[in-house]
């Protein structure tokens, strides 16, 4: 204990810290120490949206509390947040094979490595307030909190889900064409799936989920009031304004890492409906988000038109350039994190209704969405030579968004949770 550091644990270390002018972390480490424990190091080249989604959670938490977190390399050449204390193990493992044996689905069984599971061990002989399991990929390391919990009740086993897994990677898996041994090992991982994810939500303390729609399902699995809608926050890049024009380029944008299968799919399914028309339109198609050689050679090789850029680290310009972006997610749910590069940068949405859920700015009004990728097409078509209604859109969806995505607030809303004041904010 550093001198004049007053000691605290558990819960009421939790509450002093959520509390008016303790609520930041001092030079002498006042604050609950946190055990953060999530896949990967969430810096580039990790850009996809659970990254980003937990390095912005890590982040704020570092002004709150004393933060210490565990994570798998992502091959990042930045070293993080001075603030925290970075535990981070060899890479997470690859392919699938391996994950047919082990109890834990794939999410997980990457994660679960010796290195990983050696370092939780040693963190584990040190006292926390709070450990995170941040991701479904993190079911690996709930036995091992529990037992840790066993032995000092105070401490709270938070489970940070990014969206309601089971529903989301039947939907992926069935949209795949598989053969039956695939299929069969496909159901396998599957089941392991449901049973990590009740699991978590039965089992840990509280639970925040990134959709309120997401409670519903999950009050179903378990009931208690122990839930929380941790929204994403934002501190990317903002265009206080912005005017689309007749001299704008008649360019429609796809942001997002590719790395993927679904993802992969994903563009590939929106190319093969939208390549053709919007091409006999003069509608110019750009892809900017990581991706593999492979799949690079395949855009290059079927769709020459478009411009698939790769990992775009400025997209300041490139926003700037197109009428709007497009959403043609038919699988995966969740909150995306890419619409709101979309939102604060003035990049107008058009997209699949059931890929915008959870921002909150009404359809029609923030942004427009249709059911199915050739309306989609149909739709991109129909406004992309009207300036008038897309400035509309994304001024309205600006004005919805500014106040609602401040990181700093989830942290302080999730600490006050964790204290004995936790009814105000759970629902």
């Amino acid at each position: 204990m550093e001198p004049g550091e007053v000691a605290m644990n558990g819960v009421g270390a939790i509450a002093a810290a959520s509390a008016g002018e303790n609520r930041r972390v001092d030079a002498e480490g006042q604050g609950p120490r946190i055990l953060y424990l999530t896949k990967v190091h969430p810096y580039p080249p990790a850009t996809a949206g659970d990254a980003v989604y937990s390095r912005g959670i890590i982040e704020a938490l570092a002004g709150v509390a004393r933060l210490s977190v565990l994570c798998a390399d992502s091959g990042a050449t930045m070293p993080g947040d001075p603030r925290i204390d970075w535990h981070i193990t060899a890479p997470p493992r690859g392919g699938r094979g391996g994950s047919i044996l082990s109890r834990w689905p794939l999410i997980a069984w990457k994660g679960a490595t010796s290195d990983y599971l050696a370092k939780l061990d040693r963190l584990l002989a040190e006292d926390w307030d709070v450990i995170v399991l941040d991701n479904l990929g993190l079911a690996h390391a709930l036995p091992r909190a529990e037992a840790y919990r066993a032995t000092r009740p105070d401490t709270r086993l938070v489970y940070i889900s990014h969206e309601y897994e089971y529903p989301t990677r039947a939907a992926k898996y069935g949209a795949y064409g598989m053969s039956l041994p695939k299929r069969i090992l496909a159901n396998r991982d599957l089941a392991k799936v449901k049973r990590s994810e009740e699991a978590l939500l039965q089992r840990c303390d509280m639970v925040t989920v990134i959709n309120a729609a997401d409670l519903v399902p999950f009050r179903r699995i378990d009931a208690a009031v122990k839930y929380m809608v941790l929204t994403p926050g934002y501190n990317g890049p903002v265009t206080a304004q912005r005017q689309i024009t007749g001299q704008t380029p008649r360019r429609v944008l796809l942001l997002g890492g590719r790395r993927s299968e679904q993802k992969r799919q994903i563009l590939l399914d929106w190319m093969a409906a939208a390549y053709g028309p919007l091409g006999a339109a003069g509608i110019e198609i750009v892809i900017a988000g990581d991706m593999d050689d492979g799949l690079k050679e395949i855009l290059a090789r079927d769709y020459p038109q478009a411009q698939a850029l790769g990992y775009v680290e400025d997209l300041d310009a490139l926003i700037a350039s197109a009428r709007m972006g497009v959403i043609a997610d038919t699988v995966g749910g969740g909150f995306k994190m890419r619409l709101l590069s979309h939102v604060f940068q003035r990049l107008p949405i058009v997209g699949l209704s059931g890929a915008i859920s959870g921002l909150p700015t009404p359809e029609g009004a923030g942004y427009l969405g249709c059911n199915q990728l050739g309306d989609l097409v149909e739709l991109v078509r129909e406004v992309c030579d009207d300036p008038t209604r897309l400035n509309t859109l994304q001024e309205r969806a600006f004005a919805d968004c500014q106040e609602a995505y401040a990181w700093s607030s989830r942290a302080e809303d999730l600490l006050t949770a964790l204290s004995d004041r936790s009814q105000a904010v759970l629902v």
